[in-house]
């Protein structure tokens, strides 16, 4: 029960994560409409995925020490790019070079 509670909890900052980091890079008038304008409500998605992370990552860690660990390397290096495209495409992008065009420019 804990490591499928942990892995949900992950899986959802993670998404939540992308969701907050890609809506803040984009233009003002090319957010989605779900993402907040004002600032507070940003910061409470922000706290969000902080909190979902930071529960799951102790439930992996009072597992073992390997699983909480390896789950600290998942999340920070494997799953950003998981949520990337889909979220890109989410947001009306064809693809994730699109997006990226749209944020340099």
């Amino acid at each position: 029960m804990l490591p499928t509670l942990s892995a949900i909890l992950l899986l959802a900052a993670g998404l939540i994560h992308s969701f907050s980091l890609m809506c803040r890079k984009l233009p003002p008038g090319r957010r989605p409409r779900l993402y907040p304008h004002q600032v507070m409500p940003q910061v409470g998605i922000d706290l969000l995925w902080l909190v979902l992370c930071l529960a799951g990552l102790s439930l992996a860690f009072q597992l073992s020490v390997w699983l909480g660990a390896m789950a600290t390397a998942l999340y920070f290096v494997v799953l950003p790019f998981v949520f990337q495209l889909p979220m890109a495409k989410m947001m009306g992008f064809k693809s994730l070079r699109d997006y990226l065009e749209s944020i340099d420019s």
